[in-house]
């Protein structure tokens, strides 16, 4: 792999969110599945309260205090496991918060949990292994706009622009609000050299001009560092 700059390397770290560029409580949100709902989120009425306090601390950001409540359920439900990992993986724990994610692989979370471990071997400039992952967690859970999203930025820091753009594409007509994956829509755009279509895109979703000036920075940096493919 070819060596990477300090500017790109900041792009990749930022791969644990999948560019999230100040989106944080958005990216931080469970987006889960239905059949997931079905399947894992089941015990006793105060458990799924409980759960369901621990998920609102997390997006809120406090998430010492998450953990600190799901220590306290004692909730050994894959669910329970799931959060636990998720909570693990945000506070910079990648190590613990793997381990949790193995252990939900032989489950119907493994979407999930391919996602999470897909975004820390981001985190750790391991883009073959975080394609690998994210592939996976989009073909387990195809409907899932945060992980087609995730999957399309990881494809883009590899310079794989049109395989890129169809997972952006999919995020974007998947869900109405999706400001990530009109961000990282727009980067592609500038990092093609599709400017006609990028000053339209940015019309469109009413981006401002230092933002578009921002990300065509961030643009040339990952076109200079993975060249045309």
């Amino acid at each position: 792999m070819k060596s990477v700059s300090p500017i790109l390397l900041g792009l990749i770290m930022s791969l644990t969110a999948c560019s999230q560029l100040g989106a944080k409580s958005h990216v931080q949100q469970s987006s889960l599945s239905t059949s997931q709902t079905t399947c894992e989120k089941t015990g006793d009425a105060d458990t799924s309260m409980n759960l369901d306090l621990i998920e609102q601390l997390m997006q809120s950001g406090r998430l010492y205090a998450a953990l600190a409540h799901l220590d306290n359920l004692r909730s050994d439900s894959l669910y329970a496991t799931y959060l636990r990992a998720e909570i693990l993986r945000q506070s910079n724990r990648d190590q613990e918060a793997a381990e949790y994610y193995q252990s939900l692989l032989p489950t119907c979370m493994a979407g999930e949990a391919h996602h999470g471990l897909g975004l820390i071997a981001g985190r750790k400039n391991l883009l073959n292994q975080a394609v690998e992952h994210l592939t996976l967690a989009a073909e387990k859970l195809p409907v899932n706009a945060r992980i087609r999203n995730d999957l399309g930025y990881a494809l883009l820091l590899q310079g794989r622009f049109e395989k890129a753009q169809r997972e952006f594409l999919t995020a974007l007509e998947l869900e109405q609000d999706a400001p990530l994956a009109e961000t990282n829509m727009m980067i592609l755009l500038l990092a093609t050299g599709e400017q006609a279509k990028a000053e339209a895109f940015a019309k469109k979703i009413n981006m401002d001009t230092q933002t578009v000036t921002d990300l065509n920075e961030q643009a040339m940096t990952i076109r200079a560092q993975t060249g045309s493919r």
